[in-house]
């Protein structure tokens, strides 16, 4: 599967056959013709979140000025105000984008709140998007916020005060003034911020056998249809991107999500080479796209997961690693 995408607003407009998104809803289309619904955070969410994180970042210096008074070093006195600042500039500059990247986009103000950092494209959060958005928070509100508060060190006049607060005010409130909500860092990143999926992984494609399109007959209670099997090979080829995004499709029940599911599955038969001459006698009873892609997941879940073990996580199927 390949995971690049773009991000679209459906309105269901004349001549659309796409259902109708809410006001918060975007839709990110893979190469596969599937559309992932998404739902953009709120602001006001977003402030929480980031207030929150604030207060995270405070408590982590408290309990590192606690630290420094217990040792007892009297220059600190003198420096303390320096301390502080350079403190602060550190902790805050490696907080939000080690968290985002350690916790899949997701700070730990955004996690409490249920929201996390995606890529607009649809690709995995890339290390440089991730620092480039935190990094523009500096520019937006860390570093004037800090020359407002230590006005009296930098020299600056009123004048120079209220532009600061102008500049602020200005990135402040860009979310205000586009329809997806975005920072000006979001804008430079390439990144939205969206409601994570409560959801958790699929217990009857994990746990179970993988469904077949035919009933169970009242004598035996065994399936009688299609058994897909796939080889170590065959798993070997997606990582855990493309199985989470296959994940969101199985979940999806919309009328047009059988053609979707049928055009994936050729398109995973087609790379992984599905199926060989060991499986032919199962292509020939008859091919079932959702039954396929849900022993698909399964299988592709647990190879991934046995990795896992070993310490050996594949991101995506880029992963070489």
């Amino acid at each position: 599967m390949a995971m690049t995408a773009t991000t679209t607003d459906t309105t269901g407009g004349a001549g659309s056959t796409a259902p109708a998104l809410g006001k918060r809803q975007r839709q990110i289309v893979t190469p596969e013709g599937v559309a992932l619904t998404v739902e953009l955070a709120d602001r006001g969410s977003r402030a929480a979140a980031f207030m929150l994180d604030v207060v995270f970042i405070i408590l982590v210096l408290v309990v590192g000025a606690i630290a420094l008074v217990f040792l007892g070093s009297m220059w600190l006195h003198v420096w303390a105000a320096v301390l502080g600042i350079l403190g602060f500039f550190l902790v805050r500059v490696f907080y939000f984008p080690y968290a985002e990247l350690r916790l899949r986009g997701a700070t730990p103000g955004k996690r409490l709140l249920g929201l996390r950092v995606i890529d607009r494209n649809g690709r995995p959060l890339r290390p440089e998007a991730v620092v480039v958005r935190n990094l523009m928070r500096e520019v937006e509100v860390f570093i004037p916020l800090t020359m407002l508060l230590f006005a009296g060190a930098t020299g600056f006049g009123d004048i120079a005060n209220v532009l600061l607060v102008i500049w602020m005010g200005i990135f402040t409130l860009m979310p205000l003034f586009n329809r997806d909500g975005l920072r000006v860092g979001d804008m430079v990143a390439g990144t939205l911020v969206i409601m994570a999926p409560k959801a958790t992984l699929l217990p009857d494609l994990a746990g179970q056998p993988a469904r077949t399109s035919v009933p169970l007959t009242r004598s035996s209670r065994e399936p009688v249809g299609p058994r897909y099997t796939f080889t170590q090979a065959q798993l070997d080829f997606y990582g855990v991107y493309e199985l989470q995004t296959l994940e969101t499709v199985l979940r999806r029940a919309d009328a047009g999500n059988l053609a979707a599911r049928q055009e994936i599955a050729k398109r995973i038969r087609t790379k992984i080479g599905w199926p060989d001459t060991s499986q032919a006698a199962v292509e020939e009873r008859g091919f079932d796209a959702t039954a396929f892609l849900e022993a698909f997941y399964a299988a592709q879940r647990a190879q991934l997961e046995r990795r896992m073990l070993f310490g050996k996580r594949r991101r995506d199927k880029h992963d070489r690693s």
